[in-house]
């Protein structure tokens, strides 16, 4: 029988052969776990500098918004509209929660405030529709501010939300409608709109109007909603009902704070 060449006839050699193999071993997988774990720390870290650099960012950049817009802005409408935006597109975790829950406290605010408004504008129609009434003076006094917190809660709605160093938007409303016989009461209608803070440069008619079921007002831009519902709130204490649309397929060809009111035949 041949011997091993690789195997020593001393037992005691290839014992400490094995335990040197063994703390080669020990050492490698050592070595392995600390370059790994050195890895994952040096991401960890880098990860934290970046969401702290971020955050920061983010923090200097909202104090463009906080004082105006903000801390002195006595406006529902506009803090909500200005958490709802962050809220949403804010990067980092923390920050967002923080505009969330903000944006949960103002969204109280504008719903009392949106419910006042409702309260003020079925007061009004009550007291208009009591011929009796209207001949206390009293009640004519109650009108009168009944009419000018509409008139300022318009004006709140319609006010575009003016970010620092972004252009103000100016909402437009064009009146389309199906024939000329409407065209009186369009006109009448302009100056109204024009009560809210929102232009409206003339009245067109487009034959198409004709064949609507329902007054349609019409807004392609997101922002838009808030003009394009302040319009319909103007509406419908006029008992004029409507319907609003959103069509963002025509955003690209159409300007941002551009309002369509579509008026049918029967206005």
């Amino acid at each position: 029988m041949k011997e091993d060449p690789q195997r020593s006839v001393y037992p005691e050699n290839n014992k400490g052969l094995e335990f040197e193999k063994f703390k080669y071993k020990v050492e490698l997988v050592k070595w392995f776990i600390g370059s790994v774990t050195l890895v994952i720390v040096s991401m960890v870290i880098e990860w934290g500098f970046r969401d702290r650099a971020a955050g920061l960012s983010e923090i200097k950049e909202y104090d463009k918004y906080a004082t105006e817009l903000i801390i002195l802005n006595h406006d529902p409408v506009k803090k909500r509209m200005l958490a709802q935006y962050f809220s949403t597109v804010t990067p980092s975790e923390k920050l967002k929660q923080g505009w969330l829950d903000y944006y949960n406290q103002v969204d109280k605010e504008y719903q009392a405030f949106m419910y006042q408004d409702s309260l003020d504008r079925v007061r009004i129609a009550q007291l208009k529709a009591d011929s009796k009434a209207l001949l206390d003076p009293t009640t004519k006094n109650e009108l009168q501010e009944l009419e000018e917190r509409i008139i300022e809660s318009n004006r709140i709605m319609a006010q575009p939300l003016i970010l620092p160093d972004k252009p103000k938007v100016q909402p437009v409303v064009y009146i389309q409608i199906g024939d000329n016989a409407g065209r009186s009461k369009a006109n009448m209608l302009r100056a109204k709109i024009a009560t809210t803070g929102m232009q409206a440069p003339g009245v067109e008619v487009v034959e198409s109007a004709k064949g609507l079921a329902i007054h349609e007002i019409r807004y392609f831009w997101e922002a838009d909603a808030i003009f394009a519902n302040t319009l319909k709130s103007l509406l419908d204490a006029d008992d004029i009902t409507t319907v609003v649309k959103f069509i963002p397929a025509f955003k690209s060809t159409t300007k941002e704070g551009t309002i369509e009111l579509w008026l049918n035949s029967n206005y």
